[in-house]
Parts: structure tokens; sequence; C-alpha cells
């Protein structure tokens, strides 16, 4: 049996469902989902073989219109993902229209178009008569390789995507082990875990003005892993709320990355979490360097 690979970029406006794809599609939690834009930062590959074929798939942030240095350094690391991939995914909502999406954005797929499968997300919360206009829209605008319909939620037609992906598969050889699932350091991936739960558990600009760094992950005699972590937020009197009234917010926060950092390891985890401010943390170079942006 011969073995093949194929590169798979997934990008979209933020909120279109990528991460839960991402998710669905490896079987293991390694991206953020949450309801609210931006959450993903930098990209995370994840990995999954069917039959031969060893699909390499690398979660882009949300496509919006960058203002900060740190917003533009994720969209440039985005576009330079999908000059080098062999097929992009392009997921969209399907409550949305052509008209709403960045016009920017709009001109980089034009380019692309060739390598792209339109995929259409949401399907069950749209009429299907609309949804149909919609897809003629699209492919009216743009040569797409493909379109297709689906729920990343519920799993409903990702398999026939990812069929028709593999046919497109290409080289004699794998890229990676055939059990790893993914590239990013687990220590990272535990970083974006708890980050997520900020989002969910916090409001208003905390999540947007914090980062999680797992400082140690220590291997214990008990089979057991401790993880030390630090919040560091970018006001002062953030840390008080992400501390919560007697220490209960960090304890909920820590409690739900916890289990999911025990779901992905399959082994009991000790998570202790520290809350720093750390002024500018995101004008700082090193932080761009350990999530894999380019600071200049």
């Amino acid at each position: 049996m011969n073995k093949k690979n194929i590169t798979i970029g997934i990008i979209g406006p933020t909120n279109s469902g990528k991460s839960t794809l991402l998710n669905n599609i490896i079987g293991e939690k390694l991206a953020i989902v949450t309801h609210k834009s931006q959450t993903t930062r930098s990209a995370f590959k994840g990995i999954k073989i069917i039959d031969n074929t060893q699909m390499i798939f690398i979660d882009t942030p949300g496509i919006f219109d960058a203002k900060t240095k740190f917003e533009k350094a994720m969209l440039e690391n985005a576009y330079i993902i999908l000059n080098d991939v062999d097929l992009i995914y392009l997921l969209i909502d399907c409550k949305k229209s052509i008209n709403d999406l960045d016009v920017n954005f709009l001109k980089s797929i034009k380019i692309l178009e060739e390598k792209i499968f339109l995929i259409l997300n949401k399907i069950d919360l749209i009429d299907r008569e609309l949804l149909l206009l919609k897809v003629k829209d699209f492919n009216d605008r743009y040569n797409f390789k493909e379109t297709f319909l689906i729920s990343a939620k519920s799993g409903d037609g990702v398999k026939d995507l990812l069929e028709k992906s593999t046919e497109l598969s290409n080289s004699d050889y794998w890229l990676y082990p055939e059990d790893q699932t993914a590239d990013t350091p687990m220590a990272r991936i535990a970083s974006e875990i708890t980050r997520e739960k900020i989002f969910l558990f916090l409001h208003e600009e905390i999540p947007y003005l914090s980062t999680v760094e797992t400082e140690d992950w220590i291997k214990n005699k008990s089979r057991s892993i401790t993880i030390n972590q630090t919040i560091y937020v970018g006001k002062k009197n953030h840390v008080g709320i992400v501390l919560g009234k007697a220490g209960k917010m960090i304890k909920s926060i820590g409690m739900a990355s916890r289990i999911d950092i025990e779901k992905i390891l399959n082994q009991k985890v000790n998570l202790k979490i520290n809350v720093k401010y750390k002024k500018d943390w995101s004008n700082k170079k090193e932080h761009y360097e350990d999530i894999g942006l380019n600071f200049n």
C-alpha cells in the first residue's frame, strides 16, 4: 500500500466553525472553540489517517479587520500558511452572505480559488432553498474546486469532504509517525485549553488582553503530571477579576481546563495556575515567537 499525504489549510471568517471542524475530524480537542471571535491566535496542526493517506490539517486564525500589530501578525501567518498547503478549506457560516465578508479577504481567496474547497457550515440552521441560492452566488463569483455543505458540530457532510480530499493526496510517504495526532507541543495545547476557559468564564476585554504560558511540565512517580501555568493579564485590575472572590473564578477555570487536559492525556493532571499582570505583553517579541508569529 503506497503511503500518501496531503496538507490542508482551514481558513474563514471568525466564528465560522474552523476549530470545531478540526476537533471533529481529529477526534480530540486541539483547538479553542468559543462563541467569541479571534480566539485562535496561531496555527494548530491536527493529523488524521484515512486508509493510506495521512492528512495534515492546519487551523488558522479567523479572518477579521486587523488593527493592532499582534492582530496583523496573526493574519500574516495565516496567509503564509495558505501559500504552502496542497488544499484549502474555506469555511463560511452559511447564514452569512458574500457581502458580509471582508473585501481584502475576498481578494485574497480569489488568488487561491483553484485550490479551495468552499465549505458552507451550519447547514442545519438555514432553509434549504436559501442555502442553495448562496451556493450559486459564491460559485458565480469564484472558480472553486468543489463545494460542500456540512455541519461541523454534528459531522453531517464531513465524511464526503474527507473522502474527496484524499483523492488529491500525493507523494509516497507520511510526514509524521502513525500514532501522532498533532505536531503542536502538548504544553502549548494545554495553554490554549486554559485560555479557552478564560473566554468561557470571563467577558468584555479580559480574554482578549490575556495570555497563558505553561511554564512547568513535571512527570511524577505516581504517573500523574503536574502542570504549572501563569495567566498574564494586560491590566492590573484584571488580576482580581480573574482570581474572583476567595479565588472562586480561578478555581473554576482551572477545574474545567484540567478535565479537558486529562481527557487528551488519559492520565491524572495536577494543574496549578497563577495570575500576574504583565504590561504590554502583546508587544513582547518572545510572546510572538512562543506561538509561532513573526514579530517584525
